[in-house]
């Protein structure tokens, strides 16, 4: 939000696409669909901000691993998870007008993190049915809007449902988004909780809280 207030030209939110915050240059530009305008003043901003975000999806990944269930679906979805934040740093570095190809493969972070979380909500889901459905609503409405923004490409606006092409695409991005912060929000409130109940000379396994792990 803060790189688009920043456009001279408003920044559309349903004809412009994420990638073209991050744009260097100024003047139509299409890599997905119809041109449009682009000109980002802090495109740095926002590609930094597409490396940060890759950096802590792969560091809270690696930090959480034990939080999830030791399954063989779960050590598959916590992989995609690292890829997908790999994929975002690949983004931030590689904007779509400095190379096409390479931005739309680190692009592709946006399904890999989807299905993960399709595996880690099944995984969880005799454990704590309420955070696996809600996963699973999050990940499909993603992969039902990466499927969307991929057809457009093909056939046109009449694949966005109205939303336009930078609309679907937040509908592929953001509903991950959200569940990640989700878990960010439960593990600190668990772990807040774990602590106080340390100081009282009780203890709760951090897992157990979060995704319903039994108790080791």
């Amino acid at each position: 939000m803060i790189t688009a207030s920043a456009w001279t030209t408003p920044f559309n939110w349903s004809t412009n696409v994420i990638s073209d915050l991050g744009n260097t240059a100024c003047g139509e530009f299409a890599v997905h669909g119809p041109t449009a305008w682009v000109c980002s003043p802090l495109h740095n901003l926002m590609n930094a901000s597409f490396v940060l975000t890759g950096i802590l999806t792969i560091i809270g990944t690696i930090l959480l691993w034990g939080l999830w269930p030791k399954r063989r679906m779960v050590t598959v979805a916590l992989v995609l998870l690292i890829i997908a934040g790999v994929g975002k740093i690949m983004v931030g570095l590689v904007p779509e007008d400095a190379n096409a190809a390479l931005h739309t493969l680190g692009a592709t972070n946006l399904t890999l993190g989807s299905v993960a979380i399709v595996l880690l909500s099944i995984s969880i889901y005799r454990q704590n049915r309420v955070l696996a459905i809600t996963g699973l609503i999050a990940s499909l409405v993603g992969i039902a809007g990466g499927g969307f923004f991929a057809t457009a490409q093909y056939i046109g606006p009449s694949a966005t449902l109205g939303l336009g092409l930078g609309g679907i695409e937040r509908v592929a991005g953001y509903p991950a988004n959200l569940w990640i912060l989700l878990i960010g929000i439960l593990t600190i409130r668990a772990a807040l909780a774990d602590s106080t109940r340390n100081a009282h000379g009780s203890n709760t396994e951090l897992g157990a809280q979060v995704v319903g792990q039994q108790q080791s």
